[in-house]
């Protein structure tokens, strides 16, 4: 075989090659003009001016890819493109939310410290309660002029049970020792804060 005709061959080669990728180029255009609905391939060919078998070659390739859909139907097969554009996010999109999600951890970061240092204060008072809190065996029953009693569990493991029946309030804890206030005072708000606190 003489270079010339090597060379014939391969000039046809590459020139249908280029043919092949006009025709898909313009067949994508089509796709995408008709959207979700699709269109005919015979419609494809007829529109672009080329042979079916064209215009399958093209699908097939495109199918094969993953970007268009086909459907055969009573009236001929057609062909819907796939936009796989939904499925990305646009980086200034990306950006933003990334800097959403980064003040976002910051801000539970500073949550996290806070929570601990208040759960330390909090260990601490009630470590300093049961140091400055000298027990008293009481006996018998103790009558109080008041509406309102406090009372504090002297172990680190709090109330055991609390039951009310509406005239009587039994309380239990897990070790002996516990503290009656009957001194009526305003409910304290930081008080309340820790209490939530420690419940966590």
């Amino acid at each position: 075989m003489t270079s010339c005709m090597l060379e014939v061959r391969f000039g046809t080669a590459w020139g249908a090659l280029l043919k092949l990728v006009e025709l898909a180029r313009k067949s994508i255009d089509l796709l995408k003009e008709n959207g979700e609905d699709g269109i005919r391939s015979d419609i494809i060919a007829d529109q672009l001016g080329v042979a079916k078998r064209r215009v399958y070659d093209v699908i097939a390739i495109l199918k094969a890819m993953d970007r268009v859909d086909t459907d055969r139907r009573y009236n001929g097969t057609t062909v819907t493109w796939i936009d796989k554009s939904r499925d990305f996010v646009k980086k200034s999109d990306y950006e933003t939310i990334k800097a959403e999600l980064e003040k976002e951890r910051e801000s539970r970061k500073k949550i996290q410290v806070e929570l601990a240092e208040a759960k330390e204060t909090l260990r601490r008072t009630k470590s300093r309660l049961r140091m400055d809190t000298k027990p008293v065996t009481a006996k018998g029953r103790t009558e109080f002029d008041t509406c309102q009693l406090r009372i504090r569990s002297l172990s680190g493991r709090g109330f055991k049970k609390v039951a009310d029946s509406g005239v009587e309030t039994v309380i239990e804890t897990y070790e002996p020792g516990m503290i009656v206030d009957p001194s009526e005072v305003e409910r304290n708000r930081n008080e309340a804060i820790l209490r939530n606190i420690q419940k966590f």
